[in-house]
């Protein structure tokens, strides 16, 4: 026995009264900044300042 094929129907977006106009524009594109190296730190104390003075702490 073989299968039987359904017939796909085609509706046009028109008739469904869909809308297609874009509602976002793109006002510019760019790159991220570049990523800075590192520094190591000596101490405990200096690491935690440095925190402190990134604003995670």
């Amino acid at each position: 026995m073989k299968a039987k094929k359904k017939k796909i129907e085609s509706i046009k977006p028109e008739v469904l009264g869909v809308d297609f106009t874009p509602r976002m524009e793109v006002l510019s594109v760019s790159e991220p900044p570049k990523r800075v190296g590192g520094a190591k730190v000596e101490s405990v104390e200096e690491l935690v300042a440095k925190l402190k003075e990134a604003g995670v702490l």
